[in-house]
């Protein structure tokens, strides 16, 4: 018989920050008594078990629990642990993954999961990845009641039995910081692409996030001296790649003025360049925050 392989719709399901209001001047709400330990927590198998399922970022495996018996009628909040079983044993992740659920019926995406089990594997950079294959994976899940300002109800925290799924295969999802590539006459304008990578790291020619996921970049980089013109591409796909991100989106240069050596503005996607006429050359420093647009730059000697 052959083995089926599902690469979308599959993953599994997890828990979410909810708030029980346990607020206790309302005389409605439910009142929690010293033991709040609640029962009758079970993890379902998933009639996907058996199968082959390949992660990605596109697909997603679901899992369906009982909702505790915490003896009221409250909000419950889930999350999902992810396990490598080894020898019998499983070797779980350090977190529970990141979204979270309030329903005994859950989606996760793969993005998700292989990250956890790239963590549990010890990949740290995408340079450690090596493809393990299909493994058993198994999943549990972490139920509590949580106050309005996401804190857990002390005594409330109840672990399911884990089941496990006997072929499924990971990829490289190893989070790291993003990345701006300085392209301009700085450093002859080469196109943004992976053929040039190296020599744009071997330039200096980047920044990068201050945290992972943070999306304000910053850095310095060594312009030279003369007319200078340069913009920010997000991805090494081309020049038509649609990950340029300049002064505005127009391909055009616009000139901008520093002022004892600093400069502030706004940035945008699109191919529009920051032009500095008669750059006295040096190090600059770079900030941009994509979360706001703001760009800075100073110059520091």
């Amino acid at each position: 018989m052959k083995a089926k392989y599902f690469k979308s719709g599959l993953l599994f399901a997890a828990f979410a920050m909810l708030f029980a209001a346990c607020d206790s001047d309302r005389d409605d709400n439910p009142v929690l008594g010293p033991n709040h330990t609640a029962s009758e927590f079970v993890l379902n198998e998933s009639p996907l078990s058996e199968q082959y399922i390949q992660l990605s970022a596109d697909n997603t495996v679901k899992l369906t629990w009982s909702q505790p018996n915490y003896g009221v009628n409250t909000p419950v909040n889930y999350k999902v642990q992810v396990g490598l079983v080894e020898n019998g044993n499983v070797k779980w992740s350090d977190n529970y993954l990141e979204t979270g659920f309030t329903t005994c019926s859950a989606n996760i995406s793969g993005e998700e999961i292989a990250k956890a089990i790239c963590q549990i594997d010890g990949f740290a950079t995408e340079d450690d990845y090596v493809d393990m294959g299909f493994r058993e994976v198994a999943m549990r899940v972490l139920a509590n009641i949580q106050t309005t300002s996401q804190q857990e109800v002390e005594g409330t925290a109840i672990v399911s039995n884990y089941v496990t799924f006997k072929h499924m295969a990971a990829y490289c999802m190893i989070p790291t910081k993003g990345t701006l590539w300085v392209i301009g006459s700085c450093c002859g304008w080469p196109e943004p692409s992976q053929g040039n990578k190296q020599t744009l790291v071997d330039g200096g020619w980047f920044i990068e996030e201050t945290e992972i996921g943070s999306n304000v970049f910053k850095g310095i980089v060594d312009m030279p001296e003369g007319d200078l013109t340069f913009r920010f591409y997000t991805k090494l796909t081309g020049w038509d790649g649609g990950d340029s991100y300049g002064f505005k989106v127009e391909d055009e240069a616009t000139e901008i003025t520093l002022t004892n050596g600093a400069y502030s503005g706004k940035g945008m996607t699109g191919k529009g360049s920051w032009f500095i006429a008669g750059f006295p050359g040096g190090k600059m420093e770079l900030t941009v925050d994509r979360n706001n647009n703001n760009v800075n730059f100073q110059l520091l000697n």
